[in-house]
């Protein structure tokens, strides 16, 4: 655990159904329990992060923001994610990156939202990076769309909860690829299967909201295989 970044403070307006999970940010708890302590210490990966956006006033029409990823990205062609990619050298900090990104890809205004903070580095060692979640708040979903189609396809305001939302259970999967497990997975109306990273991070998001009755995705959903348009290798990773 890290200390309170100084500038992520709660403002007042928050909703009280984000307030356990924004705590947990502001100190850089480790949202996956995988924290970058664990790294080699002769390991210096590419440092990137991602923007986890909550927008809503109550629980019933809070919604996160996810990305379909261009179908013709070199690197996870066509899967859901959240707004991100790699830190650049005038970012000051994992904020700055993820709010840069999330700029370039969905035409974000930073002063539309609240930054509360960023949860611990999660390792990934297969593609030499670590990734920061960034979490932050709006009151209500700013109006976004994609600014460069090479990068993003379309974007997906997922509820919270209610019927076919991240926390109904009627949604809930296990991913399959060939035959091997992957992890959580949301089976979201219109198509939109998220499953691998971003399903497990959204997936320890939602359960650090604390909420009586809101489930997370259970170890007995089903097992699916992924969808043949959510699965397609690319020729090279791209950032």
């Amino acid at each position: 655990m890290s200390a309170a970044h100084p500038a992520w403070t709660t403002p007042a307006a928050l909703p009280s159904f984000l307030r356990p999970l924004a705590r947990h940010a502001a100190v850089g708890d480790a949202v996956l329990g995988r924290a970058l302590q664990e790294a080699p210490r002769d390991w210096t990966p590419r440092r990137s992060a991602v923007l986890v956006l909550i927008a809503g006033q109550e629980v019933e029409d809070a919604q996160i923001l996810l990305e379909e990823r261009s179908h013709t990205m070199r690197s996870q062609p066509a899967q859901f994610a959240l707004p991100g990619g790699r830190a650049e050298p005038e970012d000051a900090d994992d904020a700055a990156t993820a709010l840069r990104e999330a700029r370039e890809e969905t035409g974000l205004d930073p002063a539309d939202v609240h930054v509360l903070g960023a949860f611990a580095p999660i390792l990934m060692p297969f593609r030499d990076a670590t990734v920061s979640p960034v979490l932050a708040w709006a009151p209500r979903p700013p109006a976004l769309g994609p600014t460069d189609p090479a990068e993003v396809e379309s974007l997906l305001w997922a509820p919270l909860a209610g019927a076919r939302s991240l926390t109904d259970p009627a949604i809930h999967r296990i991913g399959v690829l060939d035959g091997r497990a992957t992890g959580v997975a949301f089976d979201l109306p219109g198509d939109a299967f998220v499953w691998g990273f971003t399903a497990m991070i959204l997936d320890a998001v939602l359960g650090g909201l604390e909420l009586p009755g809101m489930p997370v995705a259970a170890a007995d959903a089903p097992r699916v295989e992924v969808p043949a348009v959510r699965r397609r290798p690319g020729p090279g990773a791209r950032r």
